[in-house]
């Protein structure tokens, strides 16, 4: 046994399991089983997996009654990335002994990283339950219930984490996270500052933040912040060695190889718009290919995905590709110029463009923020969306496209919203999109989480000065529809006036949200696409801009179609033209204020001096010639102003 030891201290792990097996005598008993389990971890360490299997099998055999035994066995298997034969040891193990808190853990952990959270629910609980100071125990439980986006409950759960760890950075930044999720704004402000501390920690510290660049979107981090965050993200890929790219290739007249790296080339709002996008693509211009991120899956693309293979040179599937090979790819079909469609957006990656396939990468539409990179050189957007005294709080040149930055496809995609009619809808038309009421309908079908405490308070200040009026808001998730009949309640406005929906079918929805009297939009991250389906659906957006991009999208599509009165330039005023435009609003009138409003909009879906951004054809002109000024500037140029 010394000896063992001497060895295994000394790193001489095959030595020392090789001695301890010699002390085995010729037919090993249960009381040897000690022995068996150590000459299994000399065998693991020693690198030689088919002897520790070996023997952690043989150490069960031994001793079938241990836990211990079915435990180790299972984390071998684990750890060694053999799932399904970890969890029947795992299952052993907690069958034999059920208050054996580890053994629920490793189960719990096993299902959660198969992806099947539901199944490691119980087993995770169990583990908090008889392991109440492991702060693991409750990390773990509360993370399952983090990715079931059961948003309540895991608010609390990672509070009960940091209630046995007040210092726990990541549990603090999550717990932020998804009581914004669920419109839990009790401990708003106390969450927010603790968010920005542990920020302050992480930047001094010179280390990646935990606030993950994508969900400080929607807390109030500053443009400034916001940057740093970027770039401390971006810094992880600091040590990635470039390509090298040969100057002059592809200049003057010759057709743009045009390169698009995205998760969504699916049933997805990018998809949608991507796929008809690479329809019209004038090839004498720009010649697209395609690297999907997201493997081909019957459920989630739609006819998408395959409308995308149709209309590009090549769809390439680099979802299996590690980082380098799959940058690879992209510079063996020389492209030009690399759009990033994701950003910091779920399936995001940005070790790919890290390697820099293209010799000019540019963000675009995906991601409404900056990526404080130095790899992707330039952002597409325009005047309204970054304004030139925002320009330095982005790591990328602007590329401003005139007179907006993004058009929409829903011309395309949604036909019906050509039959909409300019007038007012009629109690019929609301009463069969479950609208039971004659008075003024505002509405926000934004997701919950764009709603922040300041902005819901307006709300309810309008509703309060608006007799018979109601809110129209999704309905999911059920947290966060409980939470905010409680605010609303809190403010003196019964929870019947908020309206709330299911989200209805694709093909029908634009008709249903043509209902509405007025969007009202959130300002810390505005409607995007749905800011889009609320414009063809002729429904006026009252939006407020704010600092970042991603709060300033509404405000470019509404000046866009020259409507620049529904932009309001403080909260006040942003209450008061709300107001303003429900006082007025009686069933049947056509010249009231929101009725004109509507009949404005109306013409302009379709008006050539105004409608830009449902103008597909023309926004696509002077996309491409922004592509194609990009080339000529190179990675290094400066901004560009396309005004075509």
């Amino acid at each position: 046994g010394q000896l063992f030891q001497l060895l295994r201290g000394a790193g001489r792990s095959r030595q020392a399991a090789e001695e301890l097996t010699r002390a085995l005598p010729p037919s090993p008993k249960p009381n040897t089983a000690n022995m068996m389990a150590l000459i299994a971890q000399a065998w693991e360490a020693a690198g030689d997996e088919a002897k520790a299997e070996a023997a952690y099998k043989e150490t069960t055999a031994l001793a079938p009654s241990s836990e211990v035994a079915w435990y180790n066995l299972g984390y071998y298997h684990m750890t060694h990335g053999d799932y399904d034969s970890a969890v029947p040891a795992f299952l052993q193990s907690v069958k034999l002994s059920p208050g054996f808190g580890k053994g629920h853990e490793a189960v719990g952990a096993v299902y959660f990283g198969q992806g099947e959270e539901e199944k490691a629910l119980p087993y995770l609980l169990e583990a908090r339950r008889l392991m109440p100071d492991s702060v693991n125990a409750h990390l773990n439980y509360a993370n399952a219930l983090g990715k079931l986006e059961r948003a309540g409950e895991a608010v609390a759960a990672y509070q009960s984490v940091l209630d046995v760890d007040p210092s726990h950075a990541d549990a603090a930044n999550k717990l932020a996270h998804f009581a914004v999720q669920a419109c839990d704004w009790r401990d708003y402000n106390a969450n927010f500052k603790r968010v920005t501390s542990i920020l302050r920690d992480d930047l001094a510290a010179n280390r990646t933040t935990r606030l993950i660049p994508f969900n400080a979107l929607v807390l109030p981090v500053s443009p400034a912040d916001q940057l740093l965050i970027a770039r401390s993200h971006a810094a992880k890929h600091d040590s990635v060695v470039p390509f090298r790219h040969m100057r002059g290739r592809g200049k003057g007249d010759a057709p743009l190889k045009v390169g698009y790296l995205s998760a969504d080339f699916r049933d997805h709002p990018v998809g949608r718009d991507l796929s008809n996008i690479f329809i019209m693509h004038r090839r004498r211009f720009a010649i697209p290919y395609a690297y999907a991120q997201n493997p081909p899956h019957p459920q989630h693309d739609g006819p998408y995905r395959q409308r995308v293979a149709d209309h590009v040179d090549a769809l390439r599937d680099v979802n299996a590709l590690p980082d380098r090979e799959a940058a690879s790819l992209i510079q063996g079909d020389g492209i030009e110029v690399l759009v990033d469609l994701m950003g910091y957006t779920h399936g995001a990656r940005e070790g790919i463009l890290a390697h820099r396939p293209a010799p000019v990468q540019v963000a675009f539409k995906g991601y409404m923020s900056t990526t404080g990179s130095s790899y992707v050189s330039h952002l597409i957007s325009d005047a309204p969306s970054v304004p030139a005294e925002a320009a330095p709080f982005y790591s990328e040149k602007q590329v401003y496209l005139r007179p907006v930055f993004v058009a929409s496809t829903h011309p395309i995609n949604h036909e019906e919203g050509r039959q909409i009619s300019a007038e007012p809808p009629t109690k019929k038309e609301r009463l069969d999109s479950g609208l039971n009421t004659t008075g003024f309908v505002y509405a926000c079908f934004n997701s919950l989480y764009k709603v922040s405490p300041s902005v819901f308070d307006a709300w309810m200040r309008v509703l309060s000065a608006v007799p018979n009026s109601v809110l129209w808001l999704l309905e999911e998730p059920r947290e966060a529809r409980d939470n905010l009949c409680r605010h609303a309640e809190r403010q003196g406005v019964n929870c019947s006036r908020l309206v709330f929906t299911p989200k209805v079918e694709l093909w029908r929805h634009i008709l249903v949200k043509s209902r509405a009297d007025l969007f009202l939009d959130t300002p810390i991250y505005n409607a995007h696409t749905t800011a889009a389906d609320s414009l063809w659906a002729t429904v006026p957006i009252l939006t407020l801009p704010r600092e970042k991009m991603a709060s300033r999208v509404a405000a470019s599509l509404v000046v866009s179609l020259g409507m620049p009165e529904l932009v309001a330039r403080t909260m006040d005023e942003y209450v008061r033209l709300a107001i303003l435009l429900g006082k007025a609003h009686f069933p049947g009138c056509r010249r009231c204020p929101s009725a004109k409003l509507r009949a404005k909009l109306h013409r302009r879906r379709f008006d050539e001096a105004h409608n830009h951004m449902f103008d597909i054809d023309r926004w696509l002109v002077s996309y491409e010639a922004g592509l194609r000024m990009l080339r000529e500037v190179g990675r290094t140029g400066g901004h560009v102003v396309v005004a075509v």
